[in-house]
C-alpha cells in the first residue's frame, strides 16, 4: 500500500468508528429500550444484571444530540488529520527526493522559507499554539537545505502547524503551497464518491459544491465547539457530515495521484 494510500485508509477507518459509535447509539434506542419488558422478564433472576439494566434506562430520554455533537467534531479531526497525513506524504515523497534543495523549483522554496519563517516567530516562547516544538530541528534542517547539502529535511508540519480549521480558502493556500493542483479544481469531481454525494454529476458543479459545504460544514463545527449550547445536531447531519467528507477524503486522494 503506498504512503498516500495508508493516510487514505487510516482516516477511513477513523470513520468506520464513529460509524459504529452511532450504531451502538441506535442499537440502544431499538433494542435496549424497545425490548426492555422483554430483556427485564429475562433478567428476573440476576438482581446485579437488572439493576444495571434499569440504571442505563434512566438514560433513554437524553437528548442524542449531545452525543452527535462530539461527533461532528471529531470528524473534522480525523479531515485534519488527513491533511497533516497528505502534506507529509507529498513533501517527503516528490520533494525531499530532490538531491539539492536549489533543485526545487523557486515558487516551492519560496514558500517552504515563508512557512518554515512564520513558524519561526514563536521561537522565543517556545511552542507553536500552545504545544512545544523542536525549534532546533526545524533551523538546523532549513541550514542544511539552504547551504546546498544533501540530505535535507523540510519539517512537513511547518505547513499545517499555524492553519487552523481547514476552510477552503486556507486549503486552496496549502496546495498551492505545495504545488499541488487546486483542491477544487474540476478534478476533484470527477471523483465517483464526492459526485454521489451531492448526486450531480457535473465536475464543475460537483467541485464548487464541495468547496462550499467545507466552509459550511466549519461554521457547523465552529457554533458547536464556540457557540450557543442549545445547538443541536441531528442523525441526519450527523450522517451527512460522515458522507461529506468521506468522499472529500475520497476526491482529494483522487486528485492528488491523479
Amino acid at each position: 500500500m503506498s504512503s498516500l494510500a495508508a493516510a487514505k485508509s487510516l482516516a477511513d477507518s477513523y470513520l468506520a468508528e464513529i460509524d459504529a459509535t452511532i450504531e451502538i447509539r441506535q442499537t440502544y434506542n431499538g433494542i435496549l429500550v424497545a425490548q426492555a419488558g422483554v430483556i427485564m422478564g429475562a433478567l428476573c433472576h440476576d438482581k446485579a444484571a437488572k439493576a444495571t439494566f434499569q440504571k442505563a434506562l434512566r438514560h433513554k430520554t437524553v437528548d442524542p444530540s449531545t452525543l452527535y455533537k462530539p461527533l461532528v467534531v471529531q470528524i473534522h479531526g480525523i479531515f485534519e488529520n488527513y491533511i497533516r497525513s497528505l502534506v507529509k506524504v507529498i513533501i517527503e515523497e516528490r520533494f525531499e527526493s530532490v538531491e539539492l534543495y536549489a533543485s526545487l523549483e523557486e515558487n516551492f522554496r519560496s514558500n517552504h522559507i515563508a512557512h518554515a519563517a512564520r513558524v519561526l516567530t514563536h521561537v522565543r516562547g517556545g511552542a507553536v499554539m500552545g504545544v512545544a516544538y523542536n525549534f532546533d530541528d526545524l533551523l538546523a534542517n532549513l541550514g542544511k537545505a539552504l547551504s546546498g547539502q544533501k540530505g535535507y529535511k523540510l519539517n512537513p508540519e511547518i505547513y499545517v502547524k499555524l492553519m487552523g480549521n481547514c476552510t477552503a480558502e486556507r486549503l486552496e493556500k496549502l496546495f498551492e503551497a505545495i504545488s499541488l493542483p487546486g483542491p477544487f479544481s474540476d478534478v476533484l469531481g470527477q471523483n465517483s464518491e464526492i459526485k454521489a454525494h451531492f448526486k450531480e454529476n457535473a465536475k464543475n458543479r460537483v467541485a464548487g459544491k464541495a468547496r462550499e459545504k467545507l466552509d459550511r460544514q466549519i461554521n457547523l463545527r465552529n457554533n458547536i465547539v464556540h457557540g450557543d449550547l442549545t445547538l443541536a445536531v441531528n442523525l441526519t447531519e450527523l450522517q451527512d457530515t460522515m458522507d461529506y467528507f468521506r468522499a472529500l477524503i475520497s476526491g482529494l486522494d483522487y486528485l492528488v495521484q491523479t
